[in-house]
């Protein structure tokens, strides 16, 4: 079985298995400690629960070896059952392992704020949930000189539509969607998960929007994202030419997008370089959307429940914030 000591020996070959290195990954095991500690208590005193505490079989694992079992599957997405070859227990205690863990690792790192569901109320600032360095309010509020946002949308392929009924195997294949043209994306040429991704110009990952299908317009995944009704009056939204036209949806802030061609014609130079200077700041997003799918959980084709996809992202986006933030010295 993998050992936690053993792996930590050796730096470079720990951050390449599971995305931090020996001394961030030590801190956040620590922390996460007494977040397991609390919810596996809550579970035992759940109402309706027969067996007395201490009753049945005891974990295998411990918090850090389940938390390096949790990194090495967002990291690289490997099947469950290899995963149990490497630490020596069946596919489904892997499963389970992974899938109670993340929502408490969520809590222990800085998690962007993400909406649960596309169709959810509109959440006003007045109602919006509060968490420690974790919300977009909590950032605004510690850096109040942030008055840039900047977006963009990533796509993530998934399943394929069902086969109609009686077409053979595969018609009940986890995670495939019921609407062809929801999910299809013309622009990867196949079916796909898009989430949007709101970034300050330091690489903070701030927000991230419900998982839309693949053929969802940026301007109204944006439009049901909750972001701009948070945002301060006054600040500025970056987007690509995907976002043309968003002025109109927030007329209290800034907007800015790239300059379209005219129809027939061409650009002038003054339009050239104003995109090139959008482009400059508007490349940060694309180097964190690099960073989120260098967790392969992110970037593969997706097999898990759809509403799961969220709290995978908001996992992987938090791991993200933790490093830009030890290695960004006006974060600390």
């Amino acid at each position: 079985m993998l050992q936690v000591v053993r792996r930590m020996q050796r730096s470079r070959s720990f951050e390449s298995l599971c995305g931090l290195n020996p001394t961030e990954f030590a801190l956040l095991a620590e922390h996460l400690e007494p977040l397991w500690t609390r919810a596996h208590r809550t579970s035992l005193l759940r109402e309706g629960r027969k067996r007395r505490i201490g009753a049945g079989r005891q974990f295998k694992l411990d918090v850090p070896h389940r938390f390096l079992l949790t990194l090495i599957y967002l990291r690289h997405d490997l099947p469950m059952h290899l995963l149990g070859v490497l630490f020596e227990m069946d596919a489904a205690n892997v499963c389970r392992n992974i899938h109670a863990l993340l929502p408490l690792l969520e809590q222990a790192v800085p998690a962007p704020l993400r909406a649960r569901t596309l169709n959810s109320r509109k959440v006003t600032p007045d109602d919006a949930p509060r968490r420690r360095l974790r919300t977009l309010e909590d950032v605004l509020a510690a850096f109040p000189e942030i008055a840039d946002i900047i977006v963009d949308g990533a796509e993530q392929p998934r399943g394929q539509p069902k086969k109609k009924k009686g077409s053979g195997p595969g018609k009940k294949a986890v995670g495939r969607p019921k609407d062809q043209k929801k999910f299809f994306s013309v622009k990867k040429g196949t079916h796909t998960l898009k989430t949007q991704v709101a970034v300050t110009p330091d690489g903070l990952v701030v927000h991230l929007s419900a998982p839309a299908g693949g053929r969802t317009h940026d301007m109204k995944v944006l439009k049901q994202s909750r972001l701009l009704p948070r945002l301060p009056r006054g600040s500025r939204v970056w987007g690509d030419r995907g976002y043309t036209g968003v002025d109109k949806l927030c007329p209290q802030h800034e907007v800015i997008v790239p300059r379209m061609r005219p129809k027939g014609g061409m650009l002038s130079p003054e339009d050239r370089e104003l995109n090139h200077q959008i482009a400059k700041v508007r490349i940060t997003v694309e180097n964190v959307v690099c960073k989120l799918k260098k967790f392969r959980i992110c970037r593969e084709f997706y097999r898990n429940d759809t509403r799961r996809h969220g709290l995978f992202w908001g996992c992987v986006a938090g791991l993200v914030n933790l490093r830009t933030v030890n290695r960004a010295p006006q974060f600390a």
